[in-house]
């Protein structure tokens, strides 16, 4: 599966890792079981997954209220993502 994963733009043009870098490696490792590695890799991993079946649930049945769950899911995605980020970043700096 490895070799099947997609560069990232952004790194390759800027040379720096992007808000998402990581994700594709995470999923593998959840993939292959390696569960606290995934979290390590990507810590956002978990929260997307839970997001993106709350996301399949509003889809199929838009009338039921998890408009809220994925609401709520998207933004704590989005901040756990950038405070990761902003601490990865720390680092390299």
């Amino acid at each position: 599966m490895e070799n099947y994963m997609l560069p990232c733009m952004f790194k390759k043009m800027f040379g720096m890792d992007c808000i998402g870098c990581g994700i594709q490696r995470s999923i593998n490792l959840i993939w292959n079981g390696e569960f606290v590695k995934a979290f390590t890799m990507f810590p956002a991993i978990y929260t997307i997954l839970l997001f993106f079946i709350a996301t399949a649930f509003f889809v199929i049945d838009p009338k039921h209220r998890s408009h809220k769950v994925v609401i709520s899911l998207a933004i704590i995605n989005a901040v756990i993502m950038i405070v990761s980020y902003a601490y990865k970043m720390r680092f390299l700096f």
